[in-house]
């Protein structure tokens, strides 16, 4: 994929790998079966490529990463995608509000828990630009519960790359 990397790491003298989504600052957000954490520094990771005017906002990576598989199985993937925003942590919002209120149009993809919900209403209040998308995957904890959920894998996925 061209978002993540394997990434091994040491952790209490003991060697893991991981699957690594690099984030602004040089840090990964970095999970496997048994861990979930980042690498310092840690901060969001903004994905641009055009000028598009408007910026999706996503929790977590692996909910990018759940839109971005959604739109591929639907054939639904625009030509000239948005451009993203990950949160890495919901307490980098007030930080990324200065880069996301630039774009006319905020979708918001955030998590359906009390947080997510709660900075989801805050960001409504404050302006129209920001759209609440949760509703797409309403009864479900988040977008990748929802892929998990409603489109089931038919085969199972291989491990390919190398180690780094």
């Amino acid at each position: 994929d061209d978002f993540c990397k394997e990434i091994d790491f040491r952790l209490y003298d003991k060697k893991h790998t991981a699957i690594g989504f690099k984030n602004n600052a040089g840090g990964y957000e970095l999970r496997n079966e048994y861990f979930k954490g980042s690498s310092s520094p840690k901060d969001t990771t903004l994905l641009t490529s055009n000028s598009s005017k408007e910026i999706l906002v996503f929790e977590g990576f692996f909910n990018f990463l759940s839109w971005q598989t959604i739109c591929q199985k639907n054939m639904l993937l625009p030509k000239l995608q948005p451009n993203f925003l990950i949160l890495n942590s919901l307490s980098f919002f007030e930080k990324a509000k200065e880069v996301i209120e630039k774009y006319p149009s905020i979708h918001l993809y955030l998590d359906c828990d009390n947080s997510g919900m709660k900075i989801t209403k805050e960001a409504l209040s404050i302006s129209n630009k920001y759209i609440d998308e949760s509703y797409k995957y309403k009864n479900h904890k988040d977008l990748n519960e929802y892929l998990i959920k409603e489109y089931k894998t038919e085969t199972p996925i291989q491990r390919i790359g190398k180690r780094l």
